[in-house]
């Protein structure tokens, strides 16, 4: 029994002198250690090496995730756990419950002397087993009392953490706590070192920037810190003032004055401004100086000594002394003006203003002691103030210089200035001297007369002169810095129309509020203009792609887009938009210009309301559309059209009954052209005018050839465009077609779109119910895509309802269409109204109308458009049973 107590108390000692060897180990590693990340290394290898511990690991809570970081591991499992092995310091975790996440979360130190067999370690016990691992420890690190980590041992042999060993690896901890406490004491000083040096150094950078002189005595009044200001003053150089006194650089009585100037700082606290400070300079010269004195004191609060600022006015005083002398001569020239007479010192300040005017008083505190730069003075001149400084540090007279200010209220002050350099008998310069006089009335004529030269007086934005200069600047800056910028040419749609049936006050309001909405759009740097009319154009500074360019576009044709109420209607015009981009469509003003306009006009040809790039396929187009245009005048006399007839079918008998006159033309050069390239050219030409005429003729006179085959009579529809429904001579001309051609009124029906009656209401009902009265029958065509709704068509005479192909093309698998045309029919059936679907192709189109009760249809599932001889065979294949 002795024997074993002796073994047992033998294998305690070597136990403790192995964990003492472990703390002297670690404390040396703390000893040598200069930053936490090597402390911890240390540590961990020093404890390990040490014998007694398997692996020793240092694991801390990342700062952003709040999981456990292995920052520090040693030993021969040290591979496994250098990713954090699963440990967790969350309490709600299993990996939380462990002996890591315990010592964090309770600042106490936790150990299990049975690693395999404890419940608290078990999602480690396999890597435990094959580790050779059987007790383990968890102490806590602190750091102002609060846990940062965990110090971590692992041990091959069971029961190895007892009393004393807890206790020992406890002191390691503290240990480790006390170095890591160390070295954030010793960076904080470091920084605060730091910190005090970049203040150091930025106070002195500050001194050495300001003009007037800066000093620093101690309680002797010896200089301890000036800056260069001061020594410019004094002529010496920093070596030989710093440390000699005050008294050294003053005559015996200023020495006097400024002494008593300091005792009095001394004794009240108060600083004091304002004080002459006499100084000789090393050359002998005396400088006068307004000076200031503050009283310095130390962390305890005891004064240490004084500073102050110095600025040097021997120069003014100088002035001040001659203005004296001369005051009584000037004072009775300006009571003689009415312009203001002003002086300046050599530093351009402001030491007098004179005038007879009633405000002298405030004129002279806002302008006296003051350079012009440093008043609410602007100055209109090429460079600025900077310029103008340039010309009197050059001692140079100026004549008529403007500068100017906005009063209180925002009413504009001018004012013309002239002065001319002062200098004394030596040729010393002292300052400047002048007049200056109102000139307000004559500069906003000025300016208005220029702001009309270079703006459009209705919208007031730039007009085409400008614009240009504009376009031309931009072309400069592109070229310079290899950027890329657009022009939009705009022509607004259908503003002939409102500005011809409203009046031109109305077409003012409708290109004013169409200007402002350009304007909303825009970027601050885009620039619109006004070329006249109705034409606008945009500058797009610095466009990256066609992309960022096709945006503003649209935005530009959706501001156009928005109803506007003009003389008590509701009216909306669209925008045709042609886009140029430097440098690829131009490299000069005139062939931007010219090329964006060309892309605005094949815009309109494209139907209008869209934008285009110019292209050379543009360009071609356009070349076409003039051949066109010269074509077509001479169609006529060339016998060059022909009309085409579309039969509509009655949906419940199956026959004809009606049929719509289509044009065609032919031409030798062209070949066969479509009409939906040479009708919006007959319009804007006005050609449409005396071509409809010819095609309504046409018309009735096939009808009436029909009747004489001894074909049942049925009702044929023409088209009425734009420009014939604003004709006065429209009612004459129907008049005398069904007279000449001997057609009974009921079997002719004209067609219009629902947009020619919308703006003008009133002419339109008046126009049409005159047509009625004739007997000829009223249709709607294209319904559904304009602005008016199906309640206005009550207000209408309207016999026919032609619902727009664009629902019909859809109607089988578009649910919005759908309902748009059933909602058509039905308001057509209330309102007792024949409703003809346009463009049937389908079967499966045509089922939905028969289903839904739609009087008749027109396209190409029955019939194409034909030529007369070919509907005269099929009229007399459906006619209507008798």
């Amino acid at each position: 029994m002795k024997i074993d107590s002796l073994d047992r108390d033998d294998e305690r000692l070597r136990h403790l002198v192995a964990m003492y060897a472990v703390l002297n180990a670690t404390n040396e590693a703390i000893l040598r250690a200069t930053v936490a990340p090597e402390l911890y290394e240390r540590v961990c290898h020093a404890a390990v090496d040490g014998g007694k511990f398997r692996v020793t690991a240092i694991a801390i809570p990342d700062a952003d995730s709040g999981a456990i970081k292995v920052v520090a591991v040693a030993g021969t499992q040290a591979q496994k756990i250098g990713g954090g092995a699963g440990i967790s310091i969350d309490a709600d975790s299993e990996q939380g419950q462990g002996l890591v996440g315990l010592a964090y979360r309770s600042g106490v130190a936790c150990h299990s002397n049975d690693f395999l067999n404890d419940e608290r370690t078990r999602p480690w016990h396999d890597s435990a087993r094959r580790g050779g691992i059987h007790s383990g420890a968890a102490v806590p690190l602190l750091l102002d009392e609060r846990v940062i980590g965990v110090l971590v041992f692992y041990s091959i042999e069971r029961n190895a953490f007892d009393a004393e060993t807890i206790e020992l690896i406890e002191r390691m901890a503290r240990n480790i706590s006390f170095a890591l406490g160390n070295f954030a004491r010793e960076a904080e000083r470091r920084k605060a070192e730091q910190a005090l040096r970049e203040s150091e150094e930025k106070y002195r950078n500050i001194l050495e920037t300001i003009e007037d002189a800066y000093y620093e005595v101690d309680r002797q009044g010896n200089y301890v810190l000036v800056n260069r200001a001061f020594c410019r003053m004094v002529g010496y150089d920093e070596s030989e003032v710093i440390g000699r006194s005050y008294r050294d650089f003053q005559s015996p009585e200023v020495a006097v004055r400024v002494l008593k100037a300091f005792n009095e700082v001394y004794q009240t606290g108060v600083p004091s401004n304002g004080y002459d400070w006499e100084t000789i300079r090393k050359d002998g010269r005396k400088v006068v100086s307004e000076g200031s004195v503050k009283l310095i004191v130390n962390a305890d609060g005891e004064p240490s000594g004084f500073r102050g600022m110095l600025r040097d006015v021997t120069e003014r005083r100088k002035v001040e002394r001659a203005l004296r002398e001369s005051e009584a001569r000037f004072r009775g020239l300006t009571n003689l003006s009415t312009d203001w007479y002003w002086e300046q010192d050599s530093e351009f300040r402001y030491t007098r203003m004179d005038s007879r005017h009633t405000n002298v008083m405030a004129t002279q505190r806002s302008f006296l002691g003051r350079r012009p730069w440093e008043t609410e003075l602007e100055i209109q001149a090429g460079g600025g103030w900077d310029a103008h400084r340039v010309l009197l540090d050059g001692g140079e007279s100026f004549r008529d210089v403007i500068m100017y200010r906005l009063l209180p209220g925002g009413r504009p002050y001018y004012i013309s200035v002239s002065g001319e350099p002062v200098v004394d008998n030596e040729g010393q310069f002292l300052g400047y001297r002048g007049v200056s006089r109102e000139i307000t009335e004559q500069k906003i004529a000025e300016e208005r007369i220029q702001f009309l030269a270079t703006h459009d007086g209705l919208t007031r934005l730039p007009n085409r002169l400008m614009f240009s200069e504009l376009v031309n600047h931009a072309i400069s800056t592109s070229q310079r810095h290899k950027r890329n910028f657009a022009v939009l040419f705009i022509d607004l749609d259908r503003f002939k129309f409102v500005n011809d049936t409203l009046g031109h006050e109305a077409g003012d309001r409708l290109l004013k509020e169409i200007a402002a909405r350009f304007k909303q759009v825009l970027r601050a740097s885009d620039v619109l203009a006004r070329l006249g009319g109705d034409e606008f154009v945009i500058l797009i500074q610095e466009s990256e792609d066609s992309e960022q360019i096709a945006v503003v576009a649209r935005r530009i044709l959706s501001a156009a887009l928005k109803p506007i109420m003009l003389m008590g209607q509701e009216c909306r015009v669209t925008a045709s938009i042609g886009i140029a981009t430097f440098p690829e469509h131009g490299q000069d003003e005139q062939t931007l210009m010219k090329n964006a306009d060309i892309a605005m006009y094949y815009a309109k040809e494209e139907g209008k309301n869209n934008f285009q790039f110019y292209s050379t396929d543009i360009k071609t187009l356009s070349l076409e559309r003039l051949t066109l245009e010269a074509n077509l005048r001479h169609a006529m006399e060339h016998d060059e059209f022909s009309l085409h007839y579309q039969a509509k079918l009655d949906l419940k008998k199956g026959s004809i009954t009606g049929v719509e006159a289509l044009l065609r033309w032919q031409n030798a050069e062209l070949g066969s052209v479509a009409p939906n390239r040479f009708i919006p050219v007959a319009e804007e030409t006005g050609m449409i005018v005396p071509i409809g005429k010819w095609v309504l003729r046409t018309a009735c006179e096939q009808n009436m050839a029909w009747q004489r085959q001894g074909l049942p009579p049925i009702c044929v529809a023409v088209n009425l465009s734009v420009r014939q429904f604003a004709d006065e001579n429209l009612l004459g001309d129907i008049a005398a077609v069904l007279a000449e051609t001997g057609l009974a009124p009921h079997l002719l029906e004209i067609e219009i779109t629902e947009g020619m009656v919308v703006h003008h209401p009133e002419r339109a009902i008046k126009l049409l119910t005159a047509i009625k009265a004739m007997g000829v029958r009223l249709a709607i065509d294209d319904f559904g895509t304009g602005y008016s709704s199906l309640g206005q068509l009550k207000n209408f005479p309207i016999d026919t309802l032609k619902v727009d192909r664009s629902f019909i093309r859809d109607i089988a698998t578009s649910a919005d269409d759908k309902a748009i045309t059933e909602a058509i029919i039905a308001m057509g059936k209330t309102l007792s109204l024949t409703v003809v679907a346009e463009g049937v192709e389908t079967m499966e189109q045509e089922a939905f109308l028969r289903e839904h009760a739609c009087d008749e249809m027109q396209g190409y599932y029955f019939s194409k458009p034909i030529a007369a001889d070919e509907f005269t065979a099929l009229l007399k294949t459906h006619l209507q049973p008798g």
